[in-house]
């Protein structure tokens, strides 16, 4: 239970730290609608807040990007340079650099699933072209006007993070894609990225307190509330198969304790003869039966515990072609103070109630 409950904390671990290299620790939209005026947020008063430590302007929106013969759809996301240095993205470049370019020319940074579909490169070598498309929005669309805004950006790097986002995201400086979109002043949210160790929520209600009832914010995890919620319950049922196994093993502590009390028969007797009650010699069994449930716990999470720490100081277990190249585990005191409860009630269970008819039974036979 140990080993596969720590490998349950090492996979999530490894996912939350793949979105969290993406994805900022808050979140700000505004309720009604799709965009909203900067200058509604009082930036000052939110970089204030402690703990945190980058506060940045985003705007997304769906685009088309050609290459050549080449048209996809995807999320084009308008980014500053804080929301780099807020961000691990650095960790997930795979071919040219973390670059916008907002001191020369702009550039892109694609994920690798768009990459391959327009079959462009990052390799500072060559320089490769995207053209990217947006629908105008300062005026109506009719048959002899243009419906889409056209602007040309280099590509400077290509990220690789899992295929959700690879097939998805092209991030681009925050003024190519105001001025492609004609978005002025208006952004679509406010990323906010915390220290280490922060409390998000309590950061959440302070930001909350800040920014006004028309905006929400969401951390990272309400951002990818679905995926966090089938980890738990995969990892929940697992526990609970555990657990059944657990039952099942009881019976051999039941057979020890049958074999013991058919072992103390004659024992038995001779306390009887000498005054013991039911209740006293039951209580010497019970006693018993919680010595070898805990001694076997305690066994047991020590050498579960050995083999997770000789797992994360070697990496005996490898992956091979996998994002993270051993088998990741993370061991949690709550997941042993858990498991210590599942088996103590178990184990108290089942010794009370095998002793109590045990002994019954043969202290019947010696009166």
């Amino acid at each position: 239970m140990v080993i596969v409950l720590s490998a349950f904390n090492g996979f999530e671990g490894v996912v939350e730290g793949i979105y969290t290299s993406f994805d900022a620790d808050l979140k700000v939209e505004i309720k009604e609608g799709k965009s909203f005026d900067s200058q509604l947020i009082p930036y000052k008063a939110i970089e204030d807040i402690e703990g945190v430590s980058h506060v940045s302007h985003v705007i997304e929106e769906i685009t088309l990007v050609k290459h050549e013969d080449r048209w996809i759809t995807c999320t084009m996301k308008g980014i500053e340079h804080e929301f780099l240095l807020g961000s691990r993205l650095d960790t997930m470049i795979i071919e040219g650099f973390l670059d916008l370019g907002e001191n020369g020319s702009p550039m892109s940074i694609m994920g690798y699933g768009i990459k391959n579909r327009l079959g462009v490169t990052a390799d500072p070598r060559f320089t490769d072209f995207v053209s990217v498309h947006g629908l105008v929005r300062s005026k109506k669309i009719r048959k002899d006007t243009q419906p889409f805004n056209k602007k040309t950006i280099s590509v400077g790097g290509v990220f690789s993070i899992n295929p959700e986002y690879d097939e998805k995201y092209i991030m681009v400086p925050l003024s190519f894609a105001s001025d492609l979109l004609e978005y002025g002043s208006d952004i679509t949210g406010v990323e906010i990225n915390c220290v280490d160790g922060a409390d998000l929520y309590k950061i959440k209600e302070q930001v909350l307190q800040v920014i006004g009832p028309q905006f929400t914010v969401r951390t990272y995890f309400e951002q990818n509330e679905l995926m966090y919620q089938v980890h738990q319950s995969e990892k929940g049922m697992t526990f609970i198969i555990l657990s059944f196994i657990l039952v099942l093993s009881s019976f051999t502590l039941i057979a020890s304790l049958t074999m013991l009390v058919i072992d103390k028969k004659n024992d038995i007797k001779i306390l009887s003869s000498m005054g013991a009650t039911s209740r006293q010699i039951r209580h010497v069994f019970f006693l018993q039966g919680l010595l070898i449930t805990f001694a076997g716990a305690i066994l047991g999470l020590l050498k579960g515990y050995l083999t997770c720490w000789i797992q994360i100081k070697f990496h005996v277990i490898k992956l091979g072609g996998a994002i993270v190249p051993y088998y990741p585990i993370e061991t949690e005191w709550s997941d042993f103070l858990l498991i210590m409860l599942t088996v103590g009630c178990v184990g108290i269970f089942a010794t009370f109630f095998s002793t109590k008819y045990l002994v019954k039974r043969h202290f019947d036979q010696a009166n």
